[in-house]
């Protein structure tokens, strides 16, 4: 391991300095009366360093051991100390050769230690530099410490920047080289370079902004400068605002001025002060400035000087009222935003605590808005919720508050309400506001909502519960059609915790084994024979008991169960008809009802599997529809049709008569059957309007040579009618409710 020193080839590296006191002892032991020894040697040669040295040593032999092992241990404390320090250490001789260095001058330079003590120091000195620092160089050796910046060149040929620390070495009154300690400089060079073209920056950027810089002498009251942007900020000439120190205060808004002169005294107390007021130039225009003070105090700690800048704000604090606008009101119509509506109800509720009287909450929703958005596109939707938005405003008194909740939803607080009347008065006056025809680019639109109420303090207490109970109401009203208002109440809350119940409950109760098919006949009226028979979804809950399809179809369609519920439907029905059909009993079909959401969803390979699993031939599955559905969405529906007519399947349309009842499509779709609803077949009997539309379906079926079913047949009477005109495919409760399969095939099958 090298030492840092340059040695004589295969010596001992600290042997220049221990060798003579070893040979010394060992061969020229002269010993004296007092026990004392001397001798004479030569220090090896080191360059500028030869001479000869005569060491008398009056000690006995074993305390010159003693001392010379003392020397050996105090230069390793040195030696270790010298190389171990994180600084470039290094000493040069008066040829400028190194002979010391340590590790740290190694790794800065990148030479190893050996290399550095065969170099002299001017080849790794930057030619630029090398000039001024040989001259350095021989300042040292003419006695003088030096400090000097340099770059060294590494040698990997990148260039460091250093700063020497040196001193002359000087040994025996003689100056013999140098000695010093580099520090690499580099990073703080590059960083105080950054930082100077930053402040470079700076001041360019401050030169050409509009910032208004100032100093005022607080012993002489007088500003000591004032920089040209005063004019532009405060609109008067700078040697006026300079010549007068109060000038300043006169221009602060009135509505300012107080808060300004009381933030003063903090100066004072050696606080900076961040003011943002308004001002008001001479021609009466009105700024917001920004100013910062500094107070700069003596020794004393008296004031002698404020420092300060202010700078134009205006557009800033106008952006931020803006933003501040935009915050609590709908950017479209301008109208108060859910945020703000809440707190605007919160003070009505409070006030109604201390009147005694009511606070209503109106939640509206446009009834077909989403047809028209998206059919007519997004200008005409904004164009159309602006219209409503005025037309609501309208309709609200003093103190009340129209609100747009997002997307078509709106909602309205009205204030120090004394009755239910005066509500409902109100909803109705909404109503009939929205209902106004809307003309837009040559268009005319007639618009309906659907509006909940609720009403503080007859239900709901707090603006949570109000907003929650007028979402609900407003569901309830939407489902009793178009146009309609719906006030919460106790009953409606329960009838909405069943629903949620029931929603939860749901995802359940396939897994549980809560649903069941049940089959009801189709019969040939005539000959009593069974046709068919169509598979019926029934829900048992396990605490609430049977739920009736009223109630689960909706609640399954709401949730998106009705796509899962409707594929076990369709396979348990496919299921029991094969094993019928094994057994032998009679080869008949089974008809099962499917959703638009099951059309809409990947629909075709549900059937193709279901078949293929089950065994059973398409001609014995008949997939009933509504009409509704099937024009509701006839784009879509129409290549699907024309997939399961492919497979085999029959298809036939349910409910008809109760949409649209067109020819067009029952020719497009190439039907089965028809079913005529039972609204049609209950009075039958009584009203021969009725009649006149059965026997008008009956005649068109047999024209196009579809087949008719009735639905909900009850009564020997609706039988006589059905077959007098020319109906023998009947349904009903007068031939069997829906059975289980185990009664179907008990009643039918043995």
């Amino acid at each position: 391991m090298s030492w840092g020193v340059r040695a004589q080839a295969g010596s001992d590296p600290l042997s220049w300095i221990t060798a003579p006191f070893v040979d010394l002892v060992s061969r020229s032991r002269l010993n004296h009366s007092r026990g004392s020894y001397a001798g004479e040697f030569a220090v090896p040669g080191r360059g500028s360093l030869e001479r000869c040295r005569i060491i008398r040593n009056s000690q006995t032999p074993r305390e010159s051991r003693n001392m010379m092992n003392d020397v050996r241990q105090q230069f390793e404390v040195f030696q270790s100390l010298f190389q171990n320090n994180p600084e470039a250490c290094y000493a040069i001789g008066t040829d400028g050769q190194f002979f010391l260095v340590n590790r740290a001058a190694a790794e800065l330079t990148g030479y190893s230690q050996e290399e550095l003590l065969s170099m002299a120091f001017m080849p790794i000195i930057a030619e630029k530099d090398l000039q001024r620092v040989i001259a350095h160089f021989h300042r040292i050796l003419a006695g003088r410490h030096e400090v000097i910046d340099l770059s060294l060149k590494h040698k990997n040929g990148s260039f460091l920047e250093l700063r020497i620390t040196a001193a002359p070495l000087i040994v025996n009154g003689k100056v013999e080289g140098a000695i010093g300690v580099a520090s690499n400089m580099t990073e703080n060079k590059r960083l105080g370079e950054e930082l100077s073209a930053s402040r470079n920056q700076l001041q360019t950027i401050f030169d050409n902004l509009d910032i208004l810089s100032w100093a005022f002498d607080v012993s002489q009251q007088r500003y000591i400068h004032v920089s040209s942007a005063v004019e532009k900020i405060y609109g008067i000439p700078r040697e006026l605002y300079a010549s007068h120190p109060d000038y300043w205060r006169k221009q602060i808004h009135p509505e300012d001025s107080q808060r300004v002169d009381e933030a003063q005294p903090l100066l004072l107390k050696g606080q900076k002060l961040l003011l943002e007021h308004r001002i008001v130039h001479p021609d009466g225009t009105v700024k917001w400035v920004e100013s910062h003070t500094i107070p700069i105090f003596d020794e004393s700690r008296s004031l002698i000087r404020l420092e300060g800048v202010a700078t134009d704000v205006t557009l800033r604090k106008e952006a931020e009222e803006r933003l501040q606008h935009l915050a609590y009101h709908d950017a479209l119509t301008g109208l108060p935003n859910r945020l703000l509506f809440t707190a605007k109800l919160d003070a009505a509720i409070a006030r109604s605590r201390g009147t005694g009287n009511k606070t209503a909450v109106l939640y509206l929703d446009l009834d077909r808005f989403k047809y028209i958005n998206d059919s007519l596109g997004h200008d005409i939707g904004d164009q159309l919720l602006q219209v409503i938005a005025t037309r609501l405003q309208a309709c609200a008194g003093a103190g009340d508050v129209v609100s747009r909740q997002g997307g078509d939803e709106f909602a309205i607080v009205l204030a120090n309400v004394r009755s239910q009347e005066q509500i409902r008065l109100s909803a109705e006056k909404v109503l009939a506001a929205v209902h106004q025809p809307v003309k837009l680019f040559h268009l005319e639109f007639m618009v309906t909502t659907s509006i909940g109420i609720s009403v503080f303090p007859d239900y709901g207490t707090d603006t949570a519960t109000l907003l929650k109970q007028a979402d609900q109401a407003m569901y309830v009203a939407k489902e009793k059609g178009k146009g309609h208002y719906q006030f919460f109440s106790q009953k409606l809350d329960e009838t909405l915790a069943r629903k949620m119940f029931l929603e939860q409950s749901l995802h359940h109760a396939l897994k549980g084994d809560e649903l069941l098919l049940h089959y009801q006949p189709i019969v040939d009226a005539e000959s009593g024979e069974l046709l068919g028979y169509e598979a019926l979804l029934r829900w048992i809950h396990p605490t609430l008991g049977y739920v009736s399809p009223a109630e689960l179809i909706p609640i399954a369609e709401e949730t998106g169960l009705i796509v899962p519920i409707g594929e076990w439907v369709l396979k348990s029905a496919c299921l029991q008809t094969k094993l019928w059909q094994s057994r032998g009993f009679p080869n008949i079909g089974v008809s099962v009802n499917i959703s638009a959401l099951q059309l809409m969803e990947n629909f075709i390979p549900v059937v193709e599997k279901t078949l293929q699993q089950t065994g059973l031939a398409p001609g014995s599955l008949t997939l009933e529809i509504t009409e509704s559905t099937a024009m509701q969405n006839l784009t879509d529906i129409l290549p699907k049709i024309e997939q399961l007519k492919t497979l085999g399947v029959k298809l036939s349309i349910d409910d008809f008569g109760t949409g649209y009842s067109s020819l067009s499509y029952l020719k497009k779709f190439q039907i089965h059957a028809l079913k005529i609803d039972q609204s049609f077949v209950r009075d039958i009997e009584k009203d021969t309007n009725q009649e006149a539309i059965i026997k008008a379906v009956v005649a068109m079926a047999d024209s196009l040579r579809i087949g008719v079913v009735a639905e909900g047949v009850e009564t020997d009477e609706q039988i006589r009618f059905l077959r007098a005109l020319g109906c023998r495919r009947m349904q009903g409760y007068f031939f069997s409710k829906p059975l289980p399969a185990e009664q179907m095939e008990a009643l039918y099958f043995r």
